[in-house]
């Protein structure tokens, strides 16, 4: 039997902790990466907790609807469609065109990333 030398024994080892160490995708990992998703691309709008933001001339209506009560697939469904729309430049107003922009990056793991945190938001304390 041949021995292995130091080149052929470190490739394949440093590939396989890549992928033991930084492939995977736990739990908490996305926790963490969901708040920093909605932090960078939601909460400006929609507000720390997902709870919108009222317009200040009007404070009963609100600039940007609540999401932290909407159910997951819908979240999901919307910003596919904003996408789409950004991508298809049909957006028919500046709330939609803002939506749009606002998710026209984001990976579709990544908006059911977002998906799946944003309701968790209005029950956190």
């Amino acid at each position: 039997m041949k021995a292995m030398s130091a080149k052929n024994f470190l490739i394949p080892f440093l590939i396989t902790a890549a992928l033991v160490l930084g492939g995977g995708f736990s739990p908490l990992h996305a926790a963490v990466d969901a708040k920093k998703l909605y932090k960078k691309t939601c909460k400006k709008c929609h507000g720390k907790r997902g709870e919108g933001k009222k317009e200040k001339k009007n404070p009963g209506k609100f600039k940007y609807n609540p999401v932290n009560d909407v159910e997951e697939q819908k979240l999901l469904e919307a910003m596919l469609k904003y996408k789409l729309m950004w991508e298809e430049k049909t957006f028919e107003n500046s709330r939609e065109k803002k939506m749009a922009k606002s998710v026209r990056k984001l990976s579709e793991e990544e908006m059911k990333i977002l998906a799946s945190f944003i309701p968790t938001l209005g029950k956190q304390e």
